[in-house]
């Protein structure tokens, strides 16, 4: 009798002691996952091209849709590169891993403005998420940068099925960009 109290005392301290101890040790390690989305200007002149900087935290594998507003056109991905994108209309598609940072270029209208809108899924454990919106207004009075001939007219990085046609065609869309980003990885090393 007396074993069994001793022995049933210890398991509820050690079952205690478990619980008070995980939620105390969960944040070292898991950081939060998300997107900040910035620019290299938020007023561009008109025709200028500017970059769009996502800083990825908390994300291994993953995938990032970003909606680019109408009159604004995409140009290229500076980092990690192309292999990582899939451009269709007004929409980017971007396949992650292990990335922190990624940099595209956005070459502006002649004249208006415009919200960047994003969202992006966590393949590890199924967390969705959004990219808080961000304008971007054309400044008339900015003088554009000269444009050298690689940046006369927008380019795309591939065709390919349209992001918005349905949530598993995203996913599908993105699964494809990251075997296909792994599979550089490894060519790579």
């Amino acid at each position: 009798m007396f074993q069994k109290r001793s022995i049933l005392r210890i398991l509820s301290f050690l079952l205690i002691a478990i619980t008070c101890t995980i939620p105390l040790a969960e944040p070292v390690f898991a950081e939060e996952a998300g997107i900040l989305r910035s620019f290299s200007t938020e007023n561009p002149g008109p025709g200028e091209e500017f970059d769009v900087i996502l800083v990825v935290s908390g994300l291994e594998a993953a995938g990032i849709v970003e909606n680019i507003p109408e009159g604004f056109a995409y140009v290229e991905t500076l980092y990690p590169g192309e292999a990582q994108v899939n451009a269709s209309g007004q929409n980017l598609v971007f396949s992650v891993l292990d990335d922190e940072k990624i940099v595209y270029r956005i070459k502006a209208p002649e004249e208006g403005s415009g919200t960047f809108e994003g969202k992006w899924k966590d393949f590890l454990n199924g967390a969705e998420g959004t990219i808080q919106t961000s304008g971007v207004k054309v400044d008339p009075g900015a003088s554009a940068a000269e444009a050298g001939p690689d940046s006369a007219e927008p380019r795309s990085s591939g065709e390919g099925p349209n992001p918005e046609t349905s949530p598993l065609g995203i996913e599908i869309l993105l699964m494809g960009g990251l075997a296909a980003a792994a599979a550089e990885k490894k060519r790579r090393k």
